[in-house]
């Protein structure tokens, strides 16, 4: 899977209103062509959350100001002359009464961004998966390969005079070559590179290239050990 390392740089995010604040002084847009972006999704992936955005609740003053409070100076007028001016006052702090003291609240983490990281990572864990399948598939370097021959049809028909059928002619493909395996073990002769006049040594060791492809394979085995069973499934459908 991809390395999550280069989220090592984020401390914190917080959700705002245009996107994301990265550790208290960098703005990230919600973009997802943004680089910064996807490295706040692979942060997600790594166990961490972003703290939701700051909802700021007005006060009485603001309230009994604001486009819901007090009617303009020239409506009031007008409503000191037909006698309804004091019940507007007296419905504006009935509505907003000063025990409203406002005040700033954390709220939820926007769900796209928990959407986005969690789509990301089935993506990287399905590519993961096919690039293990893909390398498990191949040979064992110490086994090698059998060599396999297919009948396959070449084009050409031919008529078949006791069945009365026109028939495919068929012909021997070899489909797969066969590939000898690997010698075990291999000698090895090491110079002292501080003694120019020193005999060399020579050892038997295991087949280094042996030694690389079992480790490979074990790496790839236990990439698809660990995928999740929802990935395994939507990968064998698409195939």
């Amino acid at each position: 899977m991809e390395n999550l390392n280069n989220t090592a740089w984020i401390i914190s995010c917080k959700s705002q209103e245009s996107g994301y604040l990265v550790n208290g002084n960098m703005s990230v847009p919600n973009d997802p062509a943004n680089r910064h972006y996807q490295d706040i999704l692979d942060w997600i992936n790594a166990g961490n959350l972003p703290t939701g955005p700051d909802i700021v609740e007005p006060d009485y003053v603001a309230l009994r100001t604001g486009p819901d409070g007090y009617a303009s100076t020239g409506e009031q007028l007008g409503m000191l002359a037909d006698g309804t001016q004091a019940a507007h006052v007296e419905d504006v702090k009935t509505r907003f009464p000063k025990t409203i003291t406002g005040g700033t609240t954390i709220g939820d983490v926007p769900q796209d961004v928990l959407d986005a990281a969690a789509a990301k990572l089935f993506s990287q864990q399905t590519y993961a998966y096919a690039t293990a399948k893909a390398r498990l598939d191949r040979y064992i370097l110490s086994v090698g390969r059998e060599e396999v021959i297919e009948s396959q049809a070449t084009g050409e028909k031919i008529y078949n005079e006791e069945t009365f059928d026109v028939e495919d002619v068929m012909a021997d493909v070899i489909t797969q070559t066969a590939v000898e395996p690997l010698e075990a073990t291999v000698e090895v002769t090491t110079y002292d590179p501080n003694d120019p006049e020193a005999a060399p040594t020579t050892e038997t060791v295991t087949n280094p290239l042996i030694v690389a492809d079992f480790a490979e394979r074990a790496e790839a085995q236990a990439t698809v050990d660990a995928t999740p069973v929802d990935v395994v499934s939507l990968y064998n459908e698409s195939i």
